[in-house]
């Protein structure tokens, strides 16, 4: 299976630049993550390989 990967800026409460990045759970589709996620640009995934996850 694989997962859905995003990224996207954010301001913190004492002015900090952050990168939000959030995994989601096994078996999202690409249009369900961004109708979730609609200020991510970026988007990546995991492939589980065995024990481990590969990034593409």
């Amino acid at each position: 299976m694989t997962r859905r990967v995003t990224e996207h800026r954010a301001i913190s409460h004492d002015r900090e630049e952050l990168m939000v990045i959030t995994v989601f759970e096994e078996g999202l589709n690409k249009e369900q993550v961004r109708k979730e996620s609609i200020f991510s640009k970026k988007h990546a995934v995991l492939v589980k390989h065995g024990e481990k996850y590969d990034w593409k």
